[in-house]
């Protein structure tokens, strides 16, 4: 019992030297159609996107990295195409999805490498404009990195036909979350090589719950079910890249990896509706056919008339309220809920919004 008092003032000792985390300063966005509209790659969704690269309904459609730069308290990062290279420009951050390679790359895993290397280049250009190098460290420490990858690469192989079949790696179906996982591993790792100390990769939602998965597949759904095979793949990566980034922690000194479970958040939602407001789990907000899932969203006079009680909002895309429901449940643990989707903390606390040792907000 002696030793009790000794070991609470040396952890204590501990905390009260420990470098506080101070807010971030920017964010910067990587990824696909689930991070820019200008990202759809997409022939099959026709969810259009606006030629400034915005959505085409931006109020009944914002994207995730839009909803947590506003909890950042920093406006939505401009997409790269927009700017002129600059390092003022980019010094609240850049969202560097739609910079793929070409139509299609992501099967190459050049949107990745694309993206990645226009990244690197920006935190360069902010290094050479620092007025010393501990300023450049310090500025690429508070600047958060969001990755979200892979939907875009899953609706595709899952789509019938000719698409699916040009489109799929030849490793095949199962192949792809090999391939994509260690891909996203990587660029995190190089992220950190350029002075990236605060990354976030987002899982793919269960998308054989998607309108167009559903549409396809009503031959094995009865119309409340899901696509099991499906959502059987996307598990399959979100669980590999989430066993990759837990090995890469230990190995990267200093830094903070995220990964935040998008599938178990929207299907907490599906398995519990009415606990969230919803009461149309399968049919998309705006679309054609069965589901919804034909046709995608092309005219402002297919939404639906309640998009706030659909989850999901064309063919593969949810709507921005369960959208917003996933930024607040990556931001912070809800006091009153169970519903945690990022591991091992928060982004409020990867942003240094909060401590992790502070009560989680609700």
């Amino acid at each position: 019992m002696a030793l009790l008092p000794l070991l609470l003032l040396l952890l204590l000792r501990i905390v009260a030297s420990a470098p506080a985390s101070l807010p971030a300063t920017a964010l910067f966005v990587l990824g696909d159609s689930t991070a820019s509209c200008a990202a759809t790659t997409l022939p099959i969704n026709l969810s259009l996107t606006s030629s400034s690269g915005n959505c085409l309904f931006p109020s009944a459609h914002r994207l995730l990295p839009d909803l947590l730069a506003a909890k950042m308290g920093l406006p939505p990062p401009p997409l790269i195409s927009t700017l002129n290279g600059t390092a003022a420009e980019v010094a609240r951050g850049v969202n560097f999805a739609g910079e793929d390679g070409g139509r299609g790359a992501i099967f190459r895993l050049g949107a990745v490498g694309q993206q990645l290397r226009l990244a690197t280049e920006t935190l360069q250009l902010l290094r050479l404009e620092a007025p010393t190098p501990q300023d450049a460290d310090a500025a690429a420490a508070r600047a958060v990195f969001i990755l979200s990858f892979g939907t875009d690469a899953y609706a595709r192989v899952l789509s019938r036909g000719s698409e699916a079949d040009a489109s799929a790696p030849k490793h095949g179906r199962r192949g792809l979350a090999r391939l994509l996982a260690d891909r996203v591993a990587r660029a995190v790792e190089e992220l950190y090589e350029a002075g990236a100390r605060r990354t976030a990769v987002m899982g793919v939602a269960p998308l054989g719950c998607a309108p167009r998965v559903m549409w396809e597949g009503l031959h094995v759904v009865d119309g409340r079910s899901c696509v099991e095979e499906a959502n059987e793949l996307v598990q399959g990566y979100n669980a590999r890249v989430a066993a990759r980034l837990a090995a890469l922690r230990p190995r990267l000194p200093g830094a903070d990896i995220v990964f935040c479970d998008i599938y178990k958040g929207i299907m907490d939602i599906i398995t519990h509706p009415a606990r969230f407001g919803f009461d149309e789990t399968r049919k998309a907000c705006c679309g054609l056919g069965p589901f919804g899932g034909t046709v995608g969203c092309l005219t402002k006079e297919m939404v639906c008339p309640t998009p706030q009680r659909h989850v999901w909002w064309d063919l593969y895309s949810p709507t921005e309220v369960v959208t917003s429901l996933l930024a607040n449940w990556s931001w912070s643990t809800p006091s009153h809920s169970n519903t945690t989707i990022c591991r091992p903390i928060t982004l409020e606390m990867l942003t240094g919004h909060m401590s992790p040792m502070s009560p989680s907000k609700s």
